[in-house]
């Protein structure tokens, strides 16, 4: 399968949650998240529920679901040329485990997760949005860690890998200020690398460049 055999499956006017083929696509400037009900069970049954934001072409987690069968894993990438590649990836290695969502991660959060249903979540290599003016844009911010730590089982695990100090720094921030998250690292609550993490496109090219890795990692309480 090539990317440019998924199809968008309905017009801008047409826009609705819709589930197909294991993707739920969660509609950008739509009102009505808050109606959307789980008839498929995308986030119920048996197997542990495993999470990664932000999943770029989908090499990390395409590799997790391999490895790991006996865990459902969800991506979350808000870019649809960028979901095309993760759904050619899934097809074409035969990974069954691995639901896709296309839409911004704070909204499907919020809306579509319920509460206490995933055991581990992953951030790797969110947006920097480097620029001072930029970073309210950033994805780890308090409201949306509220949010994490409403989805996140009890003693389950927020992990974020980024190769941008502030952005670090922020993070370790955010996670540390919130009363459900504890850190799981001493202080400085980083490591520069994590055992059998895997890697990802992003990864790779700024390796190849020489920047160095922030791997935080925190426990719900």
């Amino acid at each position: 399968m090539r990317p440019k055999n998924l199809k968008f499956p309905f017009s801008w006017e047409e826009r609705k949650p819709y589930v197909f083929d294991q993707i739920l696509i969660v509609p950008s400037h739509y009102d009505l998240h808050h109606e959307w009900t789980d008839e498929e069970g995308l986030f119920s049954g048996d197997r542990p529920l495993f999470l990664e934001y932000c999943s770029g072409n989908g090499d990390w987690i395409i590799q997790k679901a391999i490895d790991h069968p006996e865990i459902t894993w969800i991506a979350v990438e808000k870019q649809f040329e960028r979901v095309r590649k993760i759904w050619s990836k899934r097809e074409n290695n035969q990974v069954k485990n691995l639901l896709i969502v296309s839409g911004k991660a704070e909204e499907f959060t919020r809306y579509y997760l319920p509460s206490e249903s995933i055991q581990e979540v992953f951030v790797n290599f969110p947006d920097p949005w480097p620029k001072e003016r930029h970073a309210k844009h950033r994805l780890i911010q308090a409201p949306f860690v509220d949010q994490m730590a409403r989805v996140v089982r009890p003693t389950g695990k927020a992990t974020f890998a980024t190769d941008d100090p502030p952005y670090a720094s922020q993070m370790i921030e955010e996670m540390g200020n919130h009363k459900d998250w504890e850190y799981a690292f001493p202080k400085p609550h980083y490591k520069e690398s994590l055992d059998n993490y895997g890697s990802s496109w992003f990864q790779n090219l700024w390796q190849e460049k020489g920047r160095g890795f922030h791997y935080i990692q925190c426990t719900k309480k």
